[in-house]
């Protein structure tokens, strides 16, 4: 039970104490400790209208780690990143090991600019490790060239804002950079996160509709449909609905709908079903490409 009558912040470096809020690994804040700590260090800022940052860190393929060499071995790699993380940041800054492999670090009265510099500094210092680790079998070996991917999202936060709102910009910039290839720092584009929504949200309409396709009587006249050779719009439209044809169509933008199938954890079957139609489907819209409007 954590002692209300004991100091809970240290001193020195103005970290939580407390087995309650630290990470026993890595000796960062726990996500109890964030979150205790990191929604009263946002409302500060909200009431003194001062810019807040949050970084968002993950470890590129850290999965492998464990996979390969044993999850102590993993957790030595954990314990070095985490003393790059405390090595470039404050002690008015919150450092959380928020679970597995990804940490948030919030940043008061810091930049978007500010806080991408720091981020800069983690990735070089995380790239710069050389991590001694004991393998399951025994051997001794070094790793190094580990990568992260990071999120940076900073704003001044309004009356209405939460630190939730905050943690969702970041979210969207770690995915962006994990989308465009990781071992980056991305920093939160309102405008690009909009236009991204809305394309995500079309390529959920089209996995809803493949889905529901599955399940009804409309399969069968797809496959055939498909099958058959060459059919003139004016016959498919009718027999599939412009509901189904518009989603056949879809999927030949470049895998659009595929692309996001893993995101939205679209069934095994469905993939599947997807990857098998595709060829007929580009067959098909070869012929008749143009036509349809």
């Amino acid at each position: 039970m954590h002692d209300e009558s004991a100091p809970s912040r240290c001193g020195s470096c103005a970290q939580p104490v407390g087995a309650w809020a630290t990470d026993r690994l890595t000796g960062l804040l726990g996500r109890w400790g964030w979150d205790d700590q990191a929604p009263a260090v946002y409302r500060r800022a909200q009431r003194r209208w001062e810019q807040v940052a949050l970084l968002m860190i993950d470890l590129d393929r850290f999965k492998k780690i464990n996979d390969e060499y044993g999850h102590p071995a993993g957790d030595v790699v954990l314990t070095d990143v985490s003393e790059v993380l405390a090595k470039h940041t404050r002690s008015a800054d919150l450092v959380c090991r928020y679970g597995g492999d990804e940490f948030l670090v919030l940043l008061p009265r810091t930049t978007a600019g500010e806080a991408a510099v720091v981020a800069e500094r983690m990735l070089r210092g995380i790239r710069a490790l050389q991590t001694e680790v004991t393998t399951n079998d025994g051997y001794g070996l070094t790793l190094y060239g580990q990568t992260a991917s990071i999120g940076v999202a900073a704003h001044v936060p309004g009356g209405e804002d939460t630190l939730i709102d905050l943690v969702r910009e970041t979210d969207a910039a770690l995915q962006r950079a994990k989308r465009n290839g990781r071992a980056r720092v991305q920093v939160h584009d309102h405008s690009a996160f909009a236009a991204e929504r809305n394309t995500d949200t079309s390529a959920l309409k089209h996995l809803l509709t493949l889905q529901d396709l599955m399940s009804n009587d409309l399969l069968p006249h797809v496959l055939v449909a498909l099958s058959e050779g060459a059919k003139a719009v004016e016959e498919l439209v009718p027999a599939l609905g412009p509901k189904v044809y518009r989603t056949l169509e879809r999927l030949q933008d470049n895998g659009f709908v595929l692309r996001r199938a893993a995101r939205y954890e679209l069934t095994a079957a469905a993939r599947e079903w997807i990857n098998d139609v595709l060829p007929a489907v580009a067959a098909w819209t070869s012929r008749h490409h143009g036509l349809a409007h």
